[in-house]
């Protein structure tokens, strides 16, 4: 089900801060699932407010993994995980799931598909976070690309997937990993979303036209927007 919330950013963040404080101070292994681009700096506030909320011993049951990724040497600086780290993102005491390791791009994708289903599986609980493109597109999943047909596990397809979108190789986690997610938190701003954003709530496209469709299939969604 899709929330959409016209509030600051901050009412956003406070909401997903607590909430993972919330599910690890029960308990709860959690997998919170990150984006870059304009939601790097939320993240930071993000982790940092759950470290204040959160009891130390409790810390231990997150695991913090990417979305997508840009392929590359460890610490390139297109890398979403460097940029992340660059501006102070502070990985101590929590599992860390990064999509590169300086293996080749096949290799990476086998690896990280492995991890990623891996913390799926010994999850509690799925909270990921996106920014939605002003071309609709969700994670790495761009429209149209190779990335969209990667929907079903059923039909052997596997959790992330590498392609060429220039200027990147992108690795993303795939349609039909991500239908997984049990909480989603989506991060929108600015007047080149309103439409697509409008679409989203307005009208079922197809998923190759607009990616961010996937959220529909997700049993929680809150859209923070200014549209």
């Amino acid at each position: 089900m899709l929330k959409f919330i016209t509030e600051k950013s901050e009412v956003g963040v406070n909401s997903l801060a607590t909430r993972i404080a919330e599910l690890l101070n029960a308990g709860k292994k959690v997998l919170w699932l990150v984006s870059g681009g304009s939601n790097i700096a939320l993240e930071v506030d993000i982790l940092n407010k759950v470290r204040v909320g959160v009891k130390l011993d409790k810390l231990g049951l997150l695991t913090i993994s990417q979305t997508d990724e840009r392929y590359g040497p460890v610490g390139h600086p297109d890398s979403n995980w460097q940029q992340m780290k660059d501006v102070g993102f502070d990985f101590k005491g929590v599992v860390a799931l990064p999509a590169l390791t300086n293996l080749s791009t096949v290799q990476t994708v086998d690896r990280w598909s492995n991890e990623i289903e891996q913390a799926f599986n010994g999850s509690d609980t799925i909270v990921a976070q996106f920014g939605i493109g002003a071309d609709g597109h969700i994670a790495g999943i761009l429209p149209h690309s190779k990335a969209i047909g990667a929907r079903s596990k059923e039909e052997g397809v596997k959790s992330a997937i590498a392609y060429e979108a220039p200027p990147f190789i992108r690795i993303t986690l795939t349609p039909a990993i991500l239908t997984k997610v049990n909480e989603a938190y989506v991060f929108a701003y600015g007047d080149s979303k309103k439409k697509t954003l409008q679409d989203l709530r307005d009208r079922d496209l197809p998923i190759d036209e607009q990616p961010a469709q996937i959220l529909k299939s997700l049993p929680e969604v809150s859209i923070y927007t200014d549209a």
